[in-house]
């Protein structure tokens, strides 16, 4: 539940953003987040074939019978409101005492972060902003860490 909460205060902050207004307006370029991945993409990470679930920017991967979930938000604006929405979004990382890891090679600028309930990363490239939060529910950890980089990779190289 703490998942579904961080990442309802991340989209709220997002789309409430004054340079975002723009991306509630019907576009056929909006961006459509379980586009990012193919199940197949996904079957290791979530041990099994998952299903994705949009919810309006974000979509959310699970696997029946498993507490494992990885959602994704891709921002729906670019430039520099992604830019922005970035740095702000970086700069609320850090608050209530939270410690941030800068990510190296994963598009222009990225950072992930421990969780109550697993690990979030979140990397802009070229002004095209996304985040993944994977976790089962539980404290993250440097394993559940390593098994997403390679995930975020392959969706920041798609950018």
């Amino acid at each position: 539940m703490k998942m579904q909460s961080v990442l309802f205060g991340f989209v709220a902050m997002l789309m409430l953003s004054p340079l975002s207004v723009h991306a509630a307006s019907p576009d056929k370029d909006k961006p459509d987040p379980c586009a990012l991945f193919k199940p197949d993409d996904l079957t290791k990470l979530l041990g099994g074939t998952p299903v994705a679930k949009a919810n309006g920017p974000s979509c959310s991967w699970s696997v029946e019978g498993s507490s494992k979930k990885l959602i994704t938000l891709k921002y729906p604006g670019t430039g520099m409101a992604a830019d922005m929405a970035y740095a702000t979004a970086k700069k609320n990382a850090t608050k209530g005492g939270s410690t941030i890891t800068n990510e190296t090679g994963l598009g222009d600028s990225a950072y992930s972060r421990m969780e109550s309930y697993g690990v979030s990363l979140v990397a802009i490239k070229q002004g095209h902003l996304i985040q993944l939060q994977y976790g089962a529910g539980v404290a993250g950890t440097a394993k559940d860490l390593d098994d997403l980089r390679p995930i975020a990779q392959k969706v920041v190289e798609g950018l």
